[in-house]
C-alpha cells in the first residue's frame, strides 16, 4: 500500500514539475516573440520627411491598382517619387508634409508643417506667386500651398515657408505691434499740467479746432495741420502735453462729416492716440525700420477710416528722424526719413491723422521734416519762468498735506521758487565759457524744469515720511524742510556739472555752445 502511494505522490510531483516547465516554455515562446517583434521593429528603416509639391502623374490599371507618382522636395532635393498604392493620390496637396522610405516611395502624408522659417510678403503677383523677403530683403519668388490657394494675402503679410523657400506653407496673424504703437487713453488732462498755458493754447488750438470745427476749416479753406512738433530741453513737459491731448482726444464730440454741428452720433466719436518710442523703430536689418514705419500709419489709416481722429504720437523723434548723412558708423537714416515723408504726404491721403513729434534735439532732425506742409507747428516747451514754476509746483504742494499752521500752500510754493531762483553765491552751480570766450555764471535757475521742481517737492515729502515714522507723528511739510530739500537737489545738480560734456550737454539743454565749464568750489 506503501508503495503504491509513494508512486502516486511521485507522479503528482513529476506533473506539477512538467505543467511548470510548460508554463515557463509558453513564457519563454511569448517573450522570445515579443523579442523577435521588437527586433522586427528596430530593423525597419528610417522615413524620410519631405514636402508635397504636386501630383506629377496618376492612372488606375485594369485591376483598379493605382499607379502615380509625385514631385516631392526633401531638404535641398527636388525629387520624382512614385506613390505607394495604399496612399490615395487624389488627396495629396501641395505643401503637406509626406514620408518617404527607404526606397523613395511615398507612403505617408500628414499635416503640413507648422513651424519654420519666416518671411515677408513684398509682392503678390497676378497668377498668385509670391515675391517674399528675408530680415536682409533678398527676394525670393515662391508659390502658395494647398492651404494658401485662394488665401488672400497683402503686401507686407508675414507666412511661414518650406525648407527649401519655395512654397508658402502658413499665413501667420496680422504682426502684433501693441509694443510698438500703444492705444492707450491717458489720465493726464491739461489742468494737470502748470505754467504752460500758452503752450496748451497752441497745441489745443492745432490739434482739436481742425476736428471740433470741421466746417469752418472748409469754409475758410483751410487744412489742418499734418503735424506738430513740441521740442525742447527735457523734463520741461512735452510728453505730459501730448499724453493730455490724447485725453482730451477720448472725450469725444467731433464734426466728422462737416455740418458744422455735433449730431449725438458724433458725440461717441473718440479720438485715438498712438504712441510711438522713436528707438524702438531702429532696426539693424536693412529695410525692417522702414516697414515698421509703413505698419504705423497703416494703423492709423485704418482707424482714420472709421471716422475717429487719430494722433500719431512719436517720443525721442531725432533718434528717428536724423539728419541725412549725419551718421557715424552708418546711415540708416538715408531710408528711413524718405519712408516717413513718403507716409505724411504721399499719394495715400492722411485724412483724420495728425502726427506729433517730441525732441530735445531739434537741431539734429532731417530739415524736410521740420518743413511747413509737413511739422507745420513747432512749439518751443522752455524752462519756466518763475510765475511758472510756482504754478507748477501748486500741483504738487495742496492745502490737503500736513502743513505747518497759518500758511497755505501756495505761499509754501512761492518761498520754494523763490529760493530755487536765486541768484546769490548758494545758488551758484559753475562757470562756462562761450565759443567767443566769455565766461559767465549759470545758477540753478538756468537749469530747472519742471521734473526737477516736482522732484525737490518730492524730496522734502520723503523727509516728512521718514520724520513722521520716527516720531509717530504727522511731521508738517514746513519752509526749512522744502529748504533742505532744495539744497539736496542744488548739491546733486553741482557735483554732476563736473562730468559732463560741455557741448553735448549745452545742445541738450536748448543753450548756446559751451567750450568749458569750471565747477564751484
Amino acid at each position: 500500500m506503501s508503495d503504491t502511494e509513494d508512486l502516486a505522490a511521485l507522479n503528482d510531483r513529476l506533473m506539477a514539475k512538467n505543467h511548470a516547465l510548460a508554463e515557463a516554455l509558453s513564457r519563454a515562446g511569448k517573450e522570445l516573440t515579443k523579442a523577435k517583434s521588437q527586433l522586427a521593429q528596430l530593423a525597419q528603416p528610417p522615413l524620410t520627411f519631405a514636402t508635397m509639391v504636386k501630383v506629377d502623374s496618376t492612372r488606375t490599371d485594369e485591376d483598379g491598382i493605382q499607379h502615380a507618382s509625385a514631385e516631392v522636395i526633401s531638404g535641398t532635393r527636388r525629387m520624382v517619387v512614385p506613390v505607394a498604392s495604399n496612399v490615395n493620390a487624389a488627396r495629396l496637396t501641395a505643401g503637406a508634409t509626406v514620408m518617404l522610405n527607404e526606397k523613395l516611395v511615398l507612403v505617408e502624408q500628414r499635416d503640413a508643417d507648422t513651424v519654420g522659417q519666416i518671411r515677408s510678403v513684398k509682392q503678390v503677383l497676378d497668377d498668385g506667386r509670391l515675391i517674399v523677403t528675408d530680415a536682409s530683403g533678398n527676394p525670393v519668388l515662391i508659390r502658395r500651398s494647398g492651404a494658401l490657394a485662394y488665401a488672400g494675402i497683402n503686401q507686407g503679410d508675414r507666412i511661414i515657408v518650406d525648407p527649401s523657400v519655395r512654397l508658402a506653407i502658413e499665413a501667420l496673424p496680422a504682426e502684433g505691434d501693441k509694443d510698438l504703437v500703444l492705444e492707450e487713453t491717458p489720465d493726464v488732462t491739461f489742468a494737470d499740467i502748470g505754467g504752460l498755458d500758452s503752450e496748451i493754447g497752441r497745441i489745443r488750438d492745432a490739434v482739436q479746432l481742425p476736428f471740433q470745427h470741421r466746417a469752418l476749416f472748409e469754409r475758410y479753406d483751410l487744412k489742418p495741420p499734418k503735424g506738430v512738433l513740441l521740442y525742447g530741453p527735457p523734463g520741461n513737459g512735452k510728453t505730459m502735453i501730448a499724453k493730455a491731448v490724447a485725453n482730451a482726444l477720448c472725450e469725444g464730440g467731433y464734426d466728422t462729416n462737416g455740418d458744422g454741428s455735433i449730431s449725438p452720433a458724433e458725440t461717441r466719436v473718440k479720438g485715438v492716440f498712438l504712441s510711438v518710442k522713436g528707438p524702438e523703430l531702429l532696426n539693424k536689418y536693412v529695410g525692417e525700420s522702414e516697414r515698421l514705419i509703413r505698419l504705423i500709419f497703416q494703423r492709423a489709416r485704418e482707424r482714420a477710416a472709421d471716422g475717429n481722429p487719430v494722433v500719431v504720437f512719436i517720443d525721442e523723434m531725432d533718434s528717428l528722424l536724423r539728419t541725412r548723412g549725419s551718421g557715424v558708423s552708418s546711415d540708416v537714416e538715408t531710408t528711413i526719413v524718405p519712408q516717413f515723408l513718403s507716409e505724411l504726404d504721399g499719394v495715400e491721403s492722411l485724412d483724420n491723422v495728425m502726427v506729433i513729434g517730441a525732441s530735445n534735439r531739434v537741431d539734429m532732425i532731417d530739415p524736410a521734416v521740420l518743413r511747413p506742409g509737413r511739422l507745420d507747428v513747432k512749439i518751443r516747451v522752455g524752462r519756466p519762468k518763475t510765475n511758472q514754476a510756482i504754478a507748477i509746483v501748486d500741483h504738487y504742494l495742496t492745502d490737503d498735506l500736513p502743513l505747518e499752521d497759518g500758511v497755505d500752500a501756495h505761499a509754501l510754493s512761492a518761498v520754494l521758487v523763490h529760493d530755487i531762483y536765486g541768484t546769490s553765491e548758494r545758488r551758484h552751480l559753475c562757470d562756462v565759457q562761450e565759443e567767443n570766450g566769455q565766461w559767465h555764471a549759470l545758477f540753478l535757475a538756468d537749469v530747472v524744469s519742471g521734473a526737477m521742481l516736482k522732484n525737490i517737492v518730492d524730496r522734502a515729502k520723503t523727509r516728512a515720511v521718514k520724520e513722521s515714522i520716527e516720531t509717530g507723528l504727522d511731521v508738517a511739510l514746513t519752509v526749512p524742510l522744502l529748504a533742505a530739500a532744495v539744497e539736496d537737489e542744488y548739491r546733486e545738480t553741482r557735483d554732476s556739472m563736473a562730468d559732463v560734456d560741455p557741448e553735448q550737454w549745452s545742445r541738450i539743454n536748448g543753450m548756446d555752445p559751451i567750450r568749458r565749464i569750471r565747477t564751484a568750489e
